[in-house]
């Protein structure tokens, strides 16, 4: 179960970010972290994120399956590094929207409980990203 559950934690992370580096109002975010110019700087391909999506994969594993950082991994310090990048409250609210959408497309009955789990989550970072960003 748990290997299911890691696997969907994957799916919806990639679909998120599939939506979010070409979304009208917070794709430029992405577009400041892309690993290499893309030929459509407009809508970068989701390869340009590569090294990061792993990354976000594995906060999400964290913070639903309780899986452990490893010495190798980095401490995630997601206040810091996102108020590097400047967002304003539209931006977090914008995020928060998509990525409820992006859970909508993988809510059914097996996925329940974790989906309501991650959208319990979702809405604690963006009261903290409120909070302290702003």
């Amino acid at each position: 179960m748990t290997d299911q559950k890691a696997q969907l934690i994957k799916e919806v992370t990639y679909s998120f970010y599939e939506k979010a580096v070409s979304d009208f109002l917070i794709g430029y975010q992405f577009r400041k972290i892309q690993e290499f110019k893309s030929v459509d700087p407009l809508s970068p391909p989701l390869e340009a994120f590569k090294s990061h999506l792993p990354r976000i994969e594995k906060f999400w594993r964290i913070q639903l399956l309780g899986e452990r950082l490893t010495k190798e991994d980095k401490r995630f310090d997601l206040i810091n590094i996102h108020k590097a990048l400047n967002p304003n409250k539209g931006e977090v609210l914008r995020w928060v929207k998509l990525f409820n959408a992006t859970l909508d497309e993988y809510e059914c009955a097996e996925n329940k409980d974790l989906i309501k789990e991650w959208r319990k989550k979702v809405s604690e970072f963006e009261k903290r990203f409120l909070t302290f960003l702003f």
